[in-house]
């Protein structure tokens, strides 16, 4: 049975912030190295819901899907509206989409697209669904300080929405790898808001780190450094594995897509794995980090493109990110 995708959209917010907002931002460092000028942010009354629903119902409307043949969402967030019901459920209401349709979150950050892809792939697969929905949304900015120049100039608010069915009209899913090292868990947290340490007058108050970096406890820390250092360990061997399963080499592949996490990263982490520049696809530029939609965000781009898209190759797709967590997805392009 051939599973895999045939329709992607994404949705950024009407709101956009340069380099120059950010008072302590090094704007050459931030181009250069970085690789980001701007960065998408949803208002204040422009909600998770909202935007994946934007994202479901552009692409319902430009690929004239019929909504009730639609069977499954599988929605990755990690800022949903309420902690709970889950957004899924929200997204079917917006949506209009029937009754009958199952709906899940996955709560997941860079890595969630290819997970939520691989359990699409599964309810096709093993349940015998025969088309449905992966959504991811994010409005990350509210987890960040504005005070933290180690965090507030990277992400966007975004969502996207893509088409998982049998006998795929883009790209048929082949091959996967994913990994965890919990060991990673306490470089990218947010440490209040859960049940280990609930959100109080305590956790608000901002601490002085070290200047230009100023954060309470509910809002992100990230240790880029250490995240560096597992993203450059495990993707080329998670890249290696797709490839073997598979039965290709790099000369198969005609992009790579990695998370778009930062220029300087994925031209580091592409290197390594001997990928060509001219196929480790960046565009960061002006979208930043936009968490689990930046992968079928460069999808689409390419797609509209429609650069370098030849019956028959492959596409990789890699994201990595908090747990510590990763996955690689081989995928054969199937479109005209």
């Amino acid at each position: 049975m051939k599973i895999g995708i045939s329709a992607i959209e994404y949705y950024l917010p009407e709101k956009i912030i340069t380099n120059d907002f950010f008072e302590h931002a090094k704007n050459d460092f931030l181009e250069e190295k970085v690789g980001i000028k701007e960065r998408h942010i949803a208002a204040e009354n422009e909600f998770t819901s909202d935007m994946a629903a934007k994202a479901v119902n552009r692409l319902i409307e430009k690929n004239k899907i019929n909504k009730n043949e639609l069977e499954f969402i599988v929605l990755c967030t990690l800022s949903p509206d309420y902690i709970l019901p889950q957004t899924s459920a929200q997204v079917q209401d917006l949506c209009g989409l029937p009754n009958s349709i199952y709906s899940v979150d996955l709560r997941m950050g860079c890595t969630g697209f290819v997970h939520a892809l691989s359990v699409a792939q599964s309810l096709i697969a093993g349940m015998g669904f025969k088309k449905g929905l992966v959504v991811t949304a994010d409005k990350f900015s509210i987890y960040l300080s504005y005070r933290d120049f180690s965090v507030d100039t990277l992400f966007s608010d975004s969502s996207a929405a893509v088409l998982v069915e049998e006998n795929p009209k883009l790209f048929e899913i082949m091959s996967h790898d994913f990994g965890t090292d919990g060991k990673g868990a306490e470089h990218i947290v947010i440490p209040a808001g859960g049940s280990r340490l609930r959100i109080s007058e305590e956790t608000s108050k901002f601490e002085s780190i070290k200047p230009g970096i100023e954060r309470s406890k509910n809002y992100l820390y990230m240790n880029g450094r250490q995240v560096m250092k597992f993203a450059d360990r495990t993707v080329p061997i998670s890249a290696e594995k797709v490839m073997k399963k598979t039965g290709i080499s790099l000369d198969d592949i005609d992009w790579v897509i990695m998370h778009q996490a930062n220029k300087f990263m994925l031209e580091e982490i592409g290197d390594r794995c001997g990928i060509p520049r001219e196929k480790n696809y960046i565009n960061l530029w002006n979208k930043g980090n936009t968490i689990s939609s930046s992968i079928p965000i460069a999808l689409n781009e390419l797609l509209e493109k429609h650069e370098r898209c030849n019956n028959g190759r492959y596409w990789m797709v890699t994201g990595f990110g908090l747990g510590f967590a990763w996955g690689t997805t081989l995928l054969k392009y199937v479109g005209k």
